[in-house]
């Protein structure tokens, strides 16, 4: 039995985290667009998970392997779980979610395209959380899409 490739999930999970910075950078862009106070849980969030990227990319940068199977599975549960966790911050911040299960349920939610929700008055969330809360259900639909083809 393989023991699972630990730099090499270092370096493709903080590359993964990349792509949420962006996503938070995209919902940084709405929420200035509307001049709204969540554009602070945005930035916290993006240099946040940005600097979490780095250094796993960093500790992993030695693997000049590729990802086989078994490393993919691990890497795709592990990635739903990290983004979800990095994920709930614009919601706690925010205020929208009070504590921090009901913030991982929305997120969780989002990225395997549960469609729950906790939130009473979805229409009434700032642009930059509604904007972040439909982004987290459209990637996580394409996850789900990717991952069936995989």
């Amino acid at each position: 039995m393989s023991v699972l490739n630990y730099k090499i999930l270092s370096r493709t999970i903080g590359s993964l985290l990349f792509v949420e910075t962006g996503m938070f950078l995209v919902c940084l862009i709405v929420a200035a667009i509307y001049k709204e106070a969540d554009m602070t849980a945005f930035a916290f969030s993006s240099l946040l998970t940005f600097f979490i990227g780095f250094i796993l990319k960093y500790i992993g940068r030695s693997s000049g392997k590729t990802l086989n199977r078994r490393d993919a599975f691990f890497v795709v549960a592990v990635t739903w779980i990290v983004f979800s966790t990095i994920g709930m911050l614009p919601f706690l911040m925010t205020g929208v979610c009070h504590n921090i299960s009901d913030a991982f349920f929305e997120t969780m939610s989002g990225f395997t395209t549960t469609g729950s929700t906790i939130i009473n008055n979805v229409e009434t969330l700032p642009h930059g959380i509604l904007f972040w809360r439909s982004l987290t259900h459209w990637v996580g639909g394409l996850g789900i899409v990717i991952f069936t083809m995989a």
